[in-house]
């Protein structure tokens, strides 16, 4: 059997302490097979959920919960920005490797696998473990599970 091509690389990151190292292995790997990088954030929407119920009841927080979305897409893309900055400073050669950056707002795991599919991913690149609960990160986070058994491409965890 023939190995797929990897022409795509998708690497979805969460701004966790392993954040920069995923990054870095997708980059490596981007470069090695002459890959088109994407990298991605998900903002959690169930943050926002409450604040939406709320802000339909009450006149006064109307637009609220839209602005509180805007303003974490916005403090997400700088933190991209940084993190980008942060790898290159450490001796990674972004320039050699297609890359592009996006923040998406949903329930993460349906978000990266929608945003895989338009991208046409080969490959999917993320934590093994990210911003979950202890208990829950005993095996996989659960994103990182939810992904591994529905994504229809291949993926790869760092931990």
């Amino acid at each position: 059997m023939i190995p797929q091509a990897i022409n795509k690389v998708l690497c979805s990151i969460d701004f966790s302490d392993f954040s920069p190292e995923v990054l870095a292995q997708a980059m490596v790997l981007a470069r090695k097979y002459e890959a088109e990088l994407l990298v991605l954030n998900v903002v959690n929407e169930r943050a926002y959920e409450e604040l939406e119920r709320v802000s339909g009841r009450l006149a006064m927080l109307d637009g609220v919960a839209a602005q509180a979305i805007n303003a974490m897409e916005e403090q997400r893309a700088e933190m991209m920005r940084e993190l980008l900055v942060q790898l290159k400073e450490a001796g990674l050669p972004l320039a050699e490797v297609k890359h592009s950056s996006r923040i998406a707002v949903g329930l993460p795991y349906e978000r990266i696998l929608e945003i895989a599919g338009e991208f046409a991913a080969d490959l999917i690149i993320m934590g093994a473990k990210g911003r979950t609960s202890f208990t829950k990160a005993l095996r996989f986070g659960s994103t990182a599970e939810k992904i591994f058994r529905r994504a229809t491409c291949k993926v790869m965890f760092v931990r």
